[in-house]
C-alpha cells in the first residue's frame, strides 16, 4: 500500500447504473468516468452533479483485477508532480490475449498560465514493464492525413534510430476514474510503436485526421515505485523482455578494453622484437635418391655415417677401411634411409624457441620421412623431432585432384642461449629420385603464437557481453511481427 495519503476529492459524481460515488479530480476537465463498483463507463457533468449521467458502455467484472497503483494517488516522476486519475485496460483487435494497462496523470497542483506541453501524461505497464508516455518533441512528418509507412526512422534533433516494433488497433477492456475524453473513440485508432531503448515512439491516427504521436520512456519497477511511495513487491512482476527495456549488457565497454588491452600487448610484441631480434638460416639440400631394395641376400651395404658426441658426422681418413653391416640391418633395405644432412649454425641470445619448417620443393607422388635432431654446440644436448611429409596429384575422370602436403613444420620451445645446429636424416620412399629439401629455422617464432592466444583469451570477455546482449535482443524481438533481419 502507498504510504503517501490520498487527499479527498474537490468533486463527485454519480454512477447512473449503480449510485455508486466516483471521485473527481479535474472537475474542470473530466467528462468520462469509470465506476470502480460495477464497472460501467459513463459521460457526467461534474458542475451539475445531480444530474444523471449517460452510460457509454459496460465492463465485465471478471476479467480485471484492478490497479496496481490506487486512484488519487500523487508522485513526483523526474521534474513532473501529478496524481493519477484514470485507469484503463487495453488489449488489441488482432490479439485479445494480451494485456495493458494504462495510468492516466494530471498535475497535482495547478499550473501557472496552463498545462505544459507533456500533460496529461500516460504510465503504462505491460507484463511488470513500465513507460511514461508523452507527447513527441520530435517525430515522422507525413504529408496530410497519410500515416508513416516506413520501417525505421532516425531523429535529426537526438540521432536516435526507432525501427518499427508494433502495429495494432486498441480494444478498452476496464476504465476506472475520470478522463478528458472518451476513451472508447481511441478503439477506432491505428496505432504503431516505434523502439529505440530505453524509448518508444507510437503514433495514433484516427480515420481521415493526422497522427499524434508520443514518446514513452522506460522507466524501472522500482523508480515507480518510489515515485509513488508503494512497496515494490505489489507491483506487477516483470516477465520477458519490455519493448524499450534498455539491455543490461552493454557490449562497448568490454570492446574498448580489449582493443586498449591488444594495443598494449602489439606494443609489447614489437618492442621485443626490436630489442630481441631473432636469428633465421635458411639452406637447401639434396636427398639423394634411394634404389629400391636388393633381393635378399644380394650383399652388404655401406653402414650409416658416424657421428661425434656433438652429433656432426665424423668424415672417415683417407684409405681408412669403410666399415660395411649386413644386408638385413642396413637402413636403405628397411627404411630407405639416405644420408644424414647438417645445417649451419644458429645462434640463439636468450632463452626462446625455434621454428622449423621442412618443404620437399619437388615432392611429386612419393612420400619422405624427416628425422632432425636440433643439437645445442656446447652441452651436446639434442631434440628430436620427427615430421612426414606426402604428396600426391593426378586426373581422374577429366578432374584434377591433389592430397597431402609438401611443407611440416614444428617448434622446439624452452631453448636456453647458445649455438645449435640440425642433424637431418632423410629418409625417402625407395625406387624415387632425388629431393630437393629446403629448411627453415627461425627464432622467436613462438611469440607470434603465444600473442594470438592471449588475443583470443582476451576476446573471450567481450564475446561473452556480445553473446549476452544479442541473447537479450533476441528475447525482445520474439514479441514483435517486425524483428530486424539477422544479419
Amino acid at each position: 500500500m502507498s504510504s503517501v495519503p490520498i487527499a479527498p476529492p474537490p468533486a463527485w459524481v454519480t454512477c447512473p447504473k449503480c449510485a455508486t460515488q466516483v471521485p473527481c479530480y479535474e472537475p474542470a476537465r473530466s467528462k468520462c468516468f469509470g465506476c470502480f463498483n460495477c464497472r460501467t463507463l459513463f459521460e457526467a457533468n461534474p458542475a451539475t452533479p445531480t444530474n444523471k449521467g449517460r452510460i457509454i458502455k459496460g465492463f465485465r467484472k471478471e476479467n480485471v483485477t484492478g490497479p496496481s497503483l490506487p486512484l488519487g494517488i500523487t508522485g513526483a516522476l523526474g521534474s513532473y508532480y501529478c496524481r493519477i486519475t484514470g485507469y484503463q485496460v487495453r488489449t488489441e483487435q488482432q490479439d485479445r490475449i494480451a494485456e495493458w494497462r494504462e495510468y492516466q496523470l494530471r498535475p497535482a497542483e495547478p499550473i501557472v498560465g496552463g498545462d505544459s506541453i507533456d500533460f496529461p501524461l500516460q504510465l503504462a505497464e505491460y507484463q511488470g514493464h513500465w513507460l511514461l508516455i508523452k507527447q513527441a518533441r520530435s517525430h515522422p512528418v507525413t504529408k496530410g492525413n497519410h500515416s508513416f509507412q516506413g520501417k525505421e526512422w532516425t531523429s535529426q534533433s537526438t540521432g536516435n534510430t526507432y525501427q518499427l516494433w508494433h502495429r495494432y488497433q486498441p480494444v478498452i477492456r476496464d476504465a476506472q476514474g475520470e478522463f478528458d475524453w472518451n476513451i472508447i473513440e481511441d478503439e477506432r485508432l491505428k496505432v504503431q510503436e516505434f523502439t529505440c531503448p530505453p524509448y518508444l515512439l507510437s503514433s495514433e491516427q484516427a480515420p481521415k485526421a493526422n497522427s499524434v504521436w508520443y514518446q514513452a520512456e522506460y522507466l524501472e519497477p522500482d523508480q515507480v515505485a518510489t515515485a509513488f511511495g508503494v512497496n515494490a513487491n505489489t507491483l506487477p512482476s516483470r516477465v520477458g523482455t519490455g519493448a524499450a527495456q534498455p539491455n543490461p549488457h552493454d557490449t562497448a565497454p568490454a570492446w574498448r578494453l580489449f582493443g586498449v588491452a591488444a594495443l598494449l600487448l602489439s606494443l609489447l610484441a614489437g618492442w621485443l622484437a626490436i630489442t630481441r631480434p631473432s636469428a633465421t638460416t635458411t639452406e637447401t639440400f639434396t636427398i639423394p635418391a634411394v634404389p629400391a631394395a636388393p633381393a635378399p641376400g644380394a650383399g652388404l651395404l655401406t653402414a650409416p655415417p658416424t657421428v661425434d658426441t656433438l652429433g656432426r658426422a665424423v668424415v672417415p681418413a683417407a684409405g681408412a677401411a669403410t666399415p660395411s653391416a649386413p644386408a638385413a640391418a642396413t637402413p636403405a633395405a628397411s627404411t630407405g634411409y639416405s644420408q644424414m644432412l647438417v645445417s649451419k649454425s644458429i645462434v640463439l641470445t636468450h632463452s626462446s624457441a625455434v621454428d622449423i619448417t621442412f618443404t620437399a620443393l619437388d615432392l611429386t607422388n612419393h612420400w619422405v620421412e624427416i628425422t632432425a635432431n636440433l643439437v645445442n654446440e656446447e652441452t651436446g644436448r639434442g631434440y628430436e623431432v620427427t615430421r612426414s611429409l606426402e604428396y600426391y596429384e593426378g586426373v581422374e575422370d577429366g578432374e584434377s585432384w591433389s592430397e597431402g602436403n609438401r611443407s611440416a613444420n614444428v617448434v622446439i620451445s624452452g631453448l636456453p642461449p647458445g649455438r645449435y645446429h640440425l642433424n637431418i636424416y632423410p629418409s625417402p620412399e625407395a625406387g624415387t629420385s632425388d629431393t630437393m629439401l629446403l629448411v627453415l629455422l627461425e627464432q622467436h617464432s613462438s611469440f607470434v603464437s603465444n600473442f594470438l592466444i592471449i588475443l583470443v583469451l582476451m576476446s573471450a570477455v567481450p564475446l561473452w557481453h556480445w553473446m549476452r546482449h544479442s541473447s537479450f535482443e533476441t528475447s525482445r524481438w520474439e514479441n514483435s511481427d517486425f524483428a530486424p533481419a539477422s544479419d
